[in-house]
């Protein structure tokens, strides 16, 4: 197959040294430029960038490439990266996921879920930004999901012969945590027991009820498709007096006669009153929620630590460990970063971590790519599997091999394409055409 090595341990992954690559991702921003900044170290070519708008807006996918540059007729290799932080594009996935578009969800999981308080499309489109609040998630990831769906049937009706980084239906399940949790314990990694299905998980009484049910009096719970944090309660209950505590950022404005406005506020505390609790689970359980045993973390100094582990191509990179203030370790929510040797953890205890983040990446065989965070039991050092983020190597400050994780990935990726290129293919991949 042109542009693809028959000596690459990855069956079909194109060579790095002939093949664009197609970055789907914001045109300006940190990520695209460390991205742009790799290729550039390592002597590759400029990825060839497709922003989100471009595609919300409607322009198909292969002639928003060919006009950044993509030759016609070339299959390139197609990498998506996080769509957040850009509230038009916010929007539009909004939009994109209200009724008037509904084409059956094929990527998204537990479709039979309906999104409360749905928008429509004009609805949605009038919304303006505010910053902190929590809006539409699920209707926010249905629209995702659809746009996935789109960019995988546009890719492989204009380039049979393509690949992507991230299969856009893998993307769909990383970014769902409740199918995320079901796909690796299938595959046998190493996950914190699952407090009940999430469809059973209906409102504030039925989370206590499974609780106290299962004697799991200690729980994580995590809006579905939350990132960064958002939508994230430890939660703990006293099973003889039912006492609560629930440790979160997000907070809640609740109104009598329209929907309560919820946000994430980026600081930690910890709420006991029962009403409040019960208006924040709600919230949860409405949109998605994804709830499992709390694991006593291992700890430096007496707080919690977890780690970030960037696996790509087979291979463990980058790690970093976060200290926290709190249960939730998030870098952002006043976190100390520390290297792998300072952490206190053993050779055994890290190398374990690692294993099971490259266990993971085996249960993703058609994407490339992640970052994983894991969290170490405080008293046996067993790895348990926190989060997959398809997105998550934008990791600062942190080098592996010399390397920032940018330049790493695309090292791998160099490394992984087998013997060296035929200087036929490399002749006529730039001419433009295909054999």
């Amino acid at each position: 197959m042109i542009g693809q090595n028959a000596g690459s341990p990855f069956p079909g992954l194109p060579d790095a040294r002939i093949t664009p690559l197609l970055l789907i991702a914001h045109a300006d921003g940190e990520r695209t430029d460390g991205l742009r900044r790799a290729r550039l170290s390592l002597g590759l070519p400029e990825p060839i960038i497709v922003s989100y708008e471009q595609l919300l807006a409607g322009v198909p996918l292969h002639a928003a490439a060919e006009k950044a540059g993509l030759p016609t007729g070339t299959a390139p290799f197609i990498r998506l990266d996080a769509p957040g932080e850009h509230f038009g594009v916010e929007r539009a996935l909004i939009a994109l996921g209200s009724p008037e578009h509904d084409d059956g969800d094929s990527l998204l999981p537990l479709r039979e879920r309906r999104d409360p308080y749905r928008l429509s499309e004009k609805a949605a489109l009038s919304l303006q930004e505010q910053p902190i609040r929590l809006m539409h998630p699920s209707q926010w990831f249905r629209g995702f999901c659809r746009l996935l769906d789109r960019i995988r049937g546009e890719a492989l009706q204009a380039w049979p012969q393509a690949r992507f980084w991230h299969d856009p239906a893998d993307i769909a399940t990383m970014f769902d945590k409740r199918a995320c949790h079901r796909h690796l314990s299938a595959a046998g990694v190493k996950v914190p027991t699952l407090l009940a299905e999430p469809e059973t998980l209906t409102g504030y009484e039925a989370v206590r009820e499974a609780m106290l049910g299962k004697r799991i009096h200690r729980v994580f719970l995590k809006l579905a498709f939350g990132s960064g944090a958002s939508g994230i309660i430890a939660y703990q209950i006293n099973p003889k007096t039912g006492a609560e505590i629930a440790t979160t950022t997000m907070g809640a404005e609740v109104y009598v006669q329209r929907p309560g406005i919820f946000y994430n506020s980026k600081k930690v505390r910890s709420l006991t009153d029962s009403e409040s609790i019960r208006t924040l689970i709600g919230y949860l359980c409405g949109h998605g929620i994804h709830a499992e045993r709390w694991i006593p973390k291992a700890s430096l100094d007496g707080r919690p630590l977890d780690l970030r582990q960037l696996v790509a191509f087979g291979e463990a990179g980058h790690t970093v460990v976060r200290v926290g203030e709190s249960p939730i370790t998030n870098l952002h929510l006043r976190s100390q970063r520390v290297t792998p040797a300072a952490s206190g953890l053993s050779d055994e205890v890290l190398t374990a971590a690692k294993n099971e983040a490259l266990a993971v990446m085996r249960a993703f065989p058609a994407s490339f790519s992640a970052g994983i965070d894991v969290l170490t039991e405080r008293h046996t050092g067993q790895p348990y599997i926190a989060d997959v983020n398809p997105f998550g190597d934008l990791l600062r400050r942190v080098l592996h091999d010399g390397l920032d994780p940018y330049a790493w990935e695309m090292q791998r990726w160099t490394e992984s394409g087998g013997a060296e290129a035929d200087t036929d293919t490399i002749g006529s991949l730039q001419g433009g055409t295909q054999e």
